[in-house]
């Protein structure tokens, strides 16, 4: 149990390292694109297909059942959401499966779904009713080895925005603005 216990630490030790270790490659998909997002197996709402994004901003955070700085940052995304729901504001929260639960306690893939969605339900009152992709494609093709990250996409389906890590309202705030007043030029073929 307690080798288990030290591997899950390391792991998560690598989650919250990997920012610094794989910016530049995440800031590579800036003012690109964004890749289609993918279903998997879902919890809440199903995503939106790209001709129904067409004309929204799309916010997506990407988040762990185990991570407490993504829990601290839900009121953050809930206040934003809230202000620019009106304006074309969509929210999407990829996750995925790490193989335990609470405790770092070793899980079947149907264990964790529930555990993943218990989570959402007590920590993310935001991503509720929104589209909650869990699996690791979302993370491939978004080049996402770290969470939190968000992920900001305009009205036309470019990527305007990436942060790892933490970020306060106002940070985010500040760069949510700029989609919702811009006109960007429509996005190439996906």
């Amino acid at each position: 149990m307690k080798r288990l216990l030290l591997a899950i630490m390391g792991l998560l030790a690598a989650f919250h390292i990997s920012p610094w270790l794989n910016a530049q490659q995440f800031q590579d998909l800036k003012d690109q694109p964004a890749p289609r997002l993918e279903n998997g197996i879902r919890a809440g709402a199903r995503l939106p297909n790209p001709d129904q994004l067409k004309g929204k901003v799309v916010l997506v955070f990407f988040w762990a059942h185990w991570c407490t700085e993504c829990k601290a940052q839900s009121p953050v995304l809930e206040r934003l959401v809230e202000k620019y729901r009106s304006q074309g504001l969509v929210i999407v929260g990829p996750t995925r499966r790490y193989g335990f639960v609470d405790e770092g306690r070793p899980a079947s893939p149907d264990k964790e779904l529930q555990y993943i969605v218990r989570v959402r339900d007590s920590f993310y009152p935001v991503l509720r009713q929104a589209p909650t992709p869990i699996g690791d494609a979302n993370h491939k093709r978004y080049k996402v080895d770290a969470v939190p990250a968000v992920v900001l996409i305009d009205r036309v389906g470019i990527i305007r925005f990436q942060h790892v890590g933490s970020m306060t309202e106002e940070a985010l705030d500040s760069a949510l603005q700029p989609l919702f007043s811009e006109t960007s030029t429509p996005a190439k073929e996906r």
